[in-house]
């Protein structure tokens, strides 16, 4: 999913700035204009306006975790032998911030 589909999933024909979007799940408008896909009180996946995102579980590195970070992410996850990693075969890390090339950036409205 990019920016434009999340935005467009939380408005929907309401302009709504937040809609929940599956169990104990929610997307939600931020302030700085990015979008969050939360999952119970967990921002899992954070699309920015530039296609970036904001990658995290929370510490809960669960199988609903991670099919939500699957669905609602530009980026997938796997599971090999108990731990998480990145499409590219990067090993997860919580927060990660990452563009389509995957390259790190520090920058989250959430922690800004």
């Amino acid at each position: 999913m990019n920016y434009i589909d999340a935005v467009k999933m939380v408005k929907g024909k309401t302009s709504a700035s937040r809609r929940k979007i599956g169990n104990n799940t929610r997307a939600e408008i931020l302030p700085c204009g990015s979008v969050a896909i939360i999952l119970h009180a967990t921002p899992v996946v954070t699309i920015h306006p530039d296609d970036s995102a904001t990658i995290r579980s929370g510490g809960w590195r669960t199988h609903t975790t991670k099919d939500r970070i699957n669905k609602y992410s530009p980026f997938r996850i796997y599971q090999k032998n108990f731990e998480w990693f990145f499409e590219n075969h990067v090993p997860f890390v919580d927060g990660a911030v990452v563009t389509k090339d995957w390259v790190a950036i520090h920058r989250d409205c959430l922690t800004a």
